[in-house]
C-alpha cells in the first residue's frame, strides 16, 4: 500500500510542474505575427472637429502611417473612437486627377 504524499512533497511536485511549463513557454518559437514587425512610434495632438466645439485627440502610428481620432466621454467614462484614416491611401487619392 502506498503512503500518502506530504504537503512538502506536493509543493515540490507543483513547483517542478510549473518550472517545466515555464521552460516549454520560454524555449518555444515566437508567434509568427510578432516576427518581423517593427516597433511602432506614435505622435498625438489635440484639436477640434471642424465646425463643432468637440475636442479630440489625433493619434498617428508612424510605422503603419495610420491615424485615429478619439474622445473621452465623461458620461460613460470611456474613450470613444471618432474616426480612422490610412494616410498613404489618402495621399494617393489626393494626387489623383479629378474629372469634371
Amino acid at each position: 500500500m502506498r503512503t500518502p504524499l506530504t504537503t512538502g512533497q506536493c509543493l515540490i511536485a507543483a513547483n517542478v510542474a510549473a518550472l517545466g511549463l515555464l521552460a516549454i513557454v520560454e524555449l518555444s518559437a515566437p508567434a509568427t505575427a510578432q516576427v518581423g514587425r517593427a516597433r511602432s512610434t506614435y505622435t498625438a495632438a489635440s484639436g477640434r472637429i471642424p465646425g463643432t466645439e468637440t475636442h479630440v485627440v489625433y493619434i498617428v502610428d508612424e510605422t503603419t502611417q495610420e491615424l485615429i481620432a478619439v474622445q473621452w466621454d465623461p458620461r460613460s467614462k470611456q474613450i470613444q473612437g471618432y474616426g480612422y484614416r490610412n494616410l498613404p491611401a489618402d495621399a494617393v487619392d489626393a494626387v489623383r486627377p479629378r474629372s469634371n
